[in-house]
């Protein structure tokens, strides 16, 4: 899912300053709580940049560090303006959704759209967890799995939840 938003993770990640190629790896997997980019991705995109004029790179005994030009810093807005008029769509269509829909999912999407905005990763110290309920759930439900059963550890795990000071 986020391999399709590397240009703009990388680029977002050096506005906050110069990394090597493994730093900014490290960096990202960091900041989204448990992706790890590949070095076969990185590189070649930190290529593509450099190409593009929008990063350079300076060298620091052996150690290359990238980091964004002006121009990069230019783009980083331009992309960032665009990520906020899709963000808006999604905003606008969710409340015309919303208006069939729980309150309480309505208003958690928003929140999340909201952080999206911000530039934040919403929910990132529990992605791991988050990522592996998804996918539980999924496999469970689609491996034809009672769904009786599903439901009730379900509605039990949100009955715990809710009793969390």
């Amino acid at each position: 899912m986020m391999a399709g938003y590397l240009r703009l993770i990388v680029m977002k990640t050096l506005s906050n300053g110069k990394l090597s190629g493994y730093g900014l790896i490290k960096q990202i997997e960091n900041d989204t709580g448990t992706w790890k980019p590949s070095f076969g991705s990185i590189y070649p995109l930190l290529d593509k940049l450099l190409k593009e004029e929008l990063v350079k790179v300076e060298l620091e005994g052996r150690k290359k560090l990238y980091f964004l030009t002006n121009e990069g810093k230019k783009h980083l807005v331009l992309i960032d303006k665009s990520k906020n008029t899709i963000v808006d769509r999604m905003i606008a269509t969710w409340k015309a959704f919303g208006k069939i829909t729980d309150k309480r999912e309505m208003g958690f999407m928003l929140e999340v759209f909201n952080s999206l905005k911000k530039g934040q990763l919403p929910f990132r110290e529990f992605n791991p967890e988050l990522n592996e309920f998804r996918a539980t759930i999924f496999e469970l439900y689609t491996s034809g799995k009672d769904t009786k059963k599903i439901k009730s550890v379900l509605k039990e795990t949100i009955r715990r939840l809710k009793k969390i000071d």
